[in-house]
């Protein structure tokens, strides 16, 4: 198994999209699918918020910057292909802290509207993470509508500036079962008799 760091924001985003497909598509009050949709998104932007960061320097994307300078040199002392081999306490920095470091350091900004909408599932999320949450309908539909703009236009912003972003949120979450290629099988050998029977009565 082999997941980058490209791979994984990627799948959370695609995992956004399917959970508010099946949230809108279910006749029952299927909340746990927003749920995990606030998860999701917040998952996805902070990890390909650190794809930006690490395009333009990984030290970027740690909270101590001098840990990961010292770890980065144990590491290629080490022989090591990773500096969390050699100190598994290094810290990454929050969804908040990388798109401040994007905005301040990377001189990327961010358009307020989506800045916005992300504080918004950020502080959703949390509720839902560390203590708990409580919504009534017309709230479930408003955040419905916000995790719908905030899904779409981090993707418009995120493609703008990580390379071949839109081919792996396609790519993700793609399943082949067993079931799909014996019934692909099935498919192919019928075709295959077709293909038989015609030439037989041609002849």
């Amino acid at each position: 198994m082999k997941f980058t760091l490209l791979d994984n924001g990627a799948d959370s985003l695609k995992g956004v999209y399917e959970s508010l497909e099946k949230f809108d598509n279910n006749l029952s009050d299927s909340y746990h699918h927003i749920k995990d949709a606030v998860i999701f998104l917040n998952h996805g932007i902070e990890i390909l918020f650190k794809v930006i960061l690490s395009n333009h320097s990984a030290a970027l994307m740690f909270t101590e910057i001098k840990s990961y300078q010292e770890a980065r040199a144990k590491m290629k002392k080490s022989g090591k292909s990773n500096v969390f081999e050699v100190d598994s306490n290094l810290k990454t920095v929050s969804l908040i802290q990388a798109m401040d470091r994007i905005e301040y350091l990377c001189d990327i900004e961010i358009p307020e509207l989506l800045r916005n909408s992300i504080y918004f599932i950020n502080k959703t999320r949390n509720q839902i993470m560390h203590f708990g949450i409580e919504l009534s309908k017309d709230d479930v539909k408003e955040l419905v509508k916000k995790l719908k703009y905030c899904h779409e236009e981090s993707i418009l912003f995120l493609e703008l500036h990580i390379d071949d972003l839109s081919d792996a949120i396609e790519d993700s979450r793609f399943e082949y079962t067993r079931e799909d290629y014996e019934s692909d099988m099935g498919e192919w050998q019928a075709e295959l008799m077709m293909e038989e029977a015609k030439l037989g009565y041609d002849y």
